[in-house]
């Protein structure tokens, strides 16, 4: 297969059987769309500037969709549509490779529907993927990744396989390499013979900086083995999952079964416990029963720093400027203590309840600007040092009031409110404006993710960290920005 790449979190090259069906739309001159293939829009009709075209260059050319903005504010659709395709015991998982052409978030989506009963009529199509600028590549380079979709829930029946590029004013969409190949027989086992061991005690902590960063890496190496019994199906790639419990596992991403073992892990503590699992998936699915490993670090000769001290805006002050020019900005410095082992970060906590702060995340700096300060507020702020040896929880909370009186006269007119908030899985933005781009910083002003996919007036946030963020908002009339706690 041509212009793959094969990334860490995407699904890469699979041991497949031979091909069945496949089409890569080349041929110069070729008529397009291929021979038993369907090109149209979706049906509200609209989009009908941009459609799907051969695209590349002789030998190897490609279907591609470009951006289109329409109106009203919905979603064109461009469909392109494959002839009729059986689907058996040898044939049963779609590969294809795909990209999007720029960087940066703009809203298109390349999505995978099935239809058993017609070509054509789009209430007939059921969507069985979905994929994302991020997802596709949002890259500069327009890098191709392969995807496979399982196709086996439709076994001994003939289906239509639809390639939708929904966007308004999105991103160009192209892919190539369409097959329907066997996929696995049945799901690989567990994986087994984990590094580090099982329960092992006084695993060593890497505290080198191998990414350069000016941080310790405090990382371990891992490791394991696929199930080699008899009969087993071999995996093509591994869910890593990791945590301080049993029970409170997250997932990591995912690794092909290609990669070469071990690999490093960064952000341990000494003397701490923690539980690791495996995952091995292949296109018949994931492993199941998969063993939770434990190992605990060793006891290191570096304990968790003291508290910061000498805070900025000081313990109690009042009438703390708000620097108008600069968002509503005030400024904060402290600095490390002059005892204790030294510090590799610290963790910024803030809020107006002393009981209930916010993780606003973490810098390397003695130094933090927050904007969108309210007049004649008082602000409750803690600073949690870190290094190798853990976590100082226990510093002081300081306490300071703005200047100013707050008052409503005092608020920048609303160009958007958002709700619910605090929210898990989605902000609904309600505004009458049109959103130019939506922007997600964390609660230090750091960039999370720019160009933040809207849908519905709906974004999602459930892969943050808990904490408080800063949603700005671009519209013609003008730029907002708002905070928001993901739970």
């Amino acid at each position: 297969m041509k212009k793959i790449t094969l990334i860490l979190m995407a699904l890469v090259s699979f041991n497949f059987g031979t091909a069945q069906f496949l089409e890569d739309f080349n041929g110069a001159g070729a008529a397009f769309p291929p021979a038993g293939w369907a090109v149209y829009d979706g049906a509200n009709g609209l989009g009908t500037t941009v459609q799907w075209a051969q695209a590349g260059t002789d030998p190897e050319f490609r279907a591609q969709c470009l951006w289109e903005a329409v109106t009203p504010m919905m979603s064109a659709e461009d469909w392109i549509v494959s002839p009729l395709i059986p689907i058996n015991s040898t044939q049963n998982v779609l590969l294809f490779d795909a990209t999007d052409l720029n960087a940066g978030e703009f809203g298109s989506e390349l999505s995978i529907r099935i239809s058993t009963t017609s070509q054509t009529d789009t209430t007939t199509f059921v969507e069985i993927e979905n994929l994302n600028e991020a997802e596709l590549g949002n890259n500069t380079n327009a890098v191709f990744t392969s995807f496979n979709v399982n196709l086996a829930a439709y076994l001994n029946q003939s289906v239509y396989i639809a390639f939708v590029h929904v966007q308004n004013d999105g991103d160009a969409i192209t892919f190539d390499n369409v097959e329907v190949v066997q996929g696995a027989a049945s799901v690989p086992g567990n994986a087994n013979t984990p590094t580090p061991a099982d329960m092992a005690t006084g695993i060593i902590i890497d505290t080198s900086d191998a990414n350069a960063d000016n941080v310790p890496d405090n990382s371990i190496q891992f490791g394991w083995m696929a199930d080699g019994s008899l009969g087993a199906v071999a995996p093509d790639e591994y869910e890593f999952l990791l945590g301080d419990s049993p029970t409170t596992l997250v997932s990591l991403g995912t690794v092909p079964a290609t990669t070469t073992l071990p690999i490093a892990i960064r952000g341990f503590f000494y003397n701490t416990t923690y539980y690791w699992q495996i995952i091995p998936k292949n296109t018949a699915g994931p492993a199941t029963n998969n063993p939770v490993w434990s190992f605990t670090t060793e006891m290191g000769t570096i304990t968790a720093p003291d508290a910061a001290i000498n805070p900025f805006p000081a313990d109690m002050a009042t009438n703390v400027p708000i620097d108008t020019a600069n968002s509503d900005q005030v400024t904060f410095l402290w600095s490390a203590a002059a005892t204790g082992d030294a510090p590799e970060a610290y963790g910024f906590f803030f809020g107006t309840d002393p009981a209930a702060l916010n993780s606003l995340g973490s810098t390397t700096a003695t130094t933090v600007d927050l904007t969108n300060m309210l007049p004649g507020t008082t602000y409750y702020w803690q600073l949690q040092p870190r290094n190798v040896g853990g976590i100082n929880t226990t510093g002081p909370v300081w306490q300071f009031m703005t200047e100013g009186t707050a008052s409503v006269n005092d608020q920048v007119e609303n160009l958007f409110t958002i709700s619910p908030n605090p929210t898990t899985d989605f902000l609904n933005i309600q505004t009458e404006e049109i959103i130019n781009n939506v922007t997600i910083y964390n609660g230090l002003g750091q960039l999370i993710t720019e160009n933040v996919e809207v849908k519905n007036n709906q974004i999602k946030v459930n892969t943050l960290s808990a904490g408080l963020y800063l949603l700005k908002l671009d519209t013609d009339n003008g730029s907002q920005t708002v905070q928001f706690i993901k739970k």
